[in-house]
């Protein structure tokens, strides 16, 4: 019998691998080249929580739109 406040689930359950998070993107609300680009550095065997891959991809827009405003606002 499990204590009360003890997960069921083992935290593992909860992770994909980089594949299926690029396959399940719409659940993100997010395009499958978003996911695979903010996941590039991960290795292929890796599981990831949501939370994680949430991050990844907020830092991997957040990146491109900063470099696209850098380069817009440049005068060479």
């Amino acid at each position: 019998m499990l204590p009360s406040g003890s997960p069921a689930v083992p935290d593992d359950v909860n992770k994909r691998s980089k594949q299926e998070w690029i396959e399940s993107a719409v659940a993100l609300k997010r395009e499958r080249f978003e996911i695979a680009g903010a996941l590039f550095d991960c290795p292929d065997d890796a599981l990831l929580s949501q939370q994680e891959v949430i991050q990844k991809v907020e830092a991997y827009l957040g990146l491109t739109t900063k470099e696209e405003t850098v380069n817009v606002d440049t005068t060479e």
